[in-house]
């Protein structure tokens, strides 16, 4: 509530108002033509975004529309498109139970890598550098996003087939891609079947849709292994090994894969699985966590 406060009182003092800060910038800018049309709705939308940014890195708690509304004094009908936006573009999460937005950690990622230069040892960036730097394979950090997994942030393997290139921000089939199962994992069969009727109803290719007792014996196979693992289920060429980040209570699953081809991947599998065990452990620990993501790589 303090913070609430806070940030609400400087507001109303002057100090942090949108017309303030317009007023300001004008002050100490040379005349010029103002921007016109869709341009300045344009400005202003990008702008909006870095102050629900700011709001939440003040706030440090989750937050319903009204209370973003009251904070920055924009309109309710716009507010909530652009929270919307952003929990689709999996930079907030929306909870249904609570009607609150909260930042997710792939906002950390924007420009943790600054900060990680200096300070930070277990860092997200840090992680997928010494995977990377351990395997020389491609590494993938990925997230739920709807039905599918996005990979929201990843190192290519240096000569990488172009069949094999993997576009930042590409979406993946969550039933059928390791990262997807591997967050599938984590739910339960009720929630796991859900998704899946969904992915399959909007799947035009019979032969990609999967059933859902494969799906479920391989989420059981999964849990009890500790990884996904899966070959040319999306790319014929390659194959990924992937793990489950460990996340605290209040930010959506994340996971982390290395990819690289079949050929090479089945003969490196269980080393992928121990790399990623052993470079995850320092996360666990700094949540709280001591026990393992999973049981021996097998």
């Amino acid at each position: 509530m303090d913070k609430v406060i806070r940030f609400n009182s400087r507001s109303l003092a002057g100090e942090n108002t949108v017309a303030d800060r317009e007023s300001r910038a004008s002050a100490r800018a040379p005349a010029q033509t103002a921007p016109r049309g869709s341009e300045a709705g344009l400005i202003k939308s990008a702008r909006r975004v870095f102050d629900v940014f700011e709001f939440f890195a003040e706030r440090q708690r989750p937050a319903t529309v009204a209370e973003v509304v009251q904070a920055l004094g924009y309109p309710q009908s716009s507010t909530s498109v652009l929270l919307r936006t952003l929990a689709r573009l999996r930079y907030l999460e929306y909870d249904r139970h609570t009607r609150r937005y909260v930042p997710t950690m792939r906002i950390t990622l924007l420009g943790s890598w600054i900060h990680d230069q200096v300070f930070s040892q277990t860092s997200l960036y840090k992680l997928v550098e010494d995977v990377h730097e351990n395997t020389g394979a491609t590494v993938i950090l990925g997230m739920q996003n709807d039905i599918h997994a996005q990979y929201v942030h990843l190192i290519q393997e240096p000569r990488a087939h172009p069949e094999w290139y993997i576009k930042p921000g590409s979406l993946r089939p969550l039933a059928r891609s390791a990262i997807g199962k591997i967050l599938l994992s984590k739910k339960s069969d009720l929630e796991a079947l859900y998704l899946l009727r969904r992915i399959n109803a909007e799947e035009e290719d019979p032969i990609k849709r999967v059933r859902e007792s494969e799906l479920l014996r391989e989420l059981d196979e999964i849990r009890n292994r500790g990884y996904a693992h899966t070959e040319g289920s999306v790319n014929p060429h390659a194959g990924v090994v992937a793990m489950l980040l460990p996340t605290p209570p209040s930010q959506p699953h994340m996971a982390i894969g290395i990819g690289t081809r079949i050929e090479d991947l089945r003969q490196r599998r269980i080393e992928f699985a121990k790399v990623l065990r052993r470079t995850l452990e320092p996360f666990h620990v700094s949540q709280g966590q001591i026990k393992h993501s999973g049981i021996e790589p097998r």
